[in-house]
């Protein structure tokens, strides 16, 4: 999993590149800090680049869900499809956190 930050005028957009499994638990958790020191209203996960998501990669996307309702931004989950979209929807995960407009 790689990653890349944009920040557009306080709404952060993080584009996911590769698999998001348990071996990119430490990556994922540096991202979270890289968009805590931003201080966004808005984060946007892209996940149009992910072609797998496995158990540890679907809860890390709810530790991200903590972080922002405890920090007081809102997460959003754009471009899902596949295996990734249907994990999402299998777990709920698709009811649980918003998906972007």
């Amino acid at each position: 999993m790689e990653y890349r930050i944009e920040n557009n005028a306080g709404e952060l957009l993080v584009n996911f590149t590769g698999d998001i499994t348990f071996t990119q638990n430490m990556t994922f958790r540096n991202m979270l800090k890289d968009v805590a020191g931003q201080s966004a209203k808005v984060c946007v996960f892209d996940l149009s680049n992910v072609e797998m998501v496995d158990s540890a990669g679907l809860g890390m996307f709810l530790i991200a869900k903590e972080q922002a309702d405890t920090a007081g931004w809102k997460l959003q989950l754009a471009g899902a499809k596949g295996h990734v979209a249907s994990m999402l929807k299998l777990t709920k995960l698709s009811d649980i956190i918003e998906s972007a407009s």
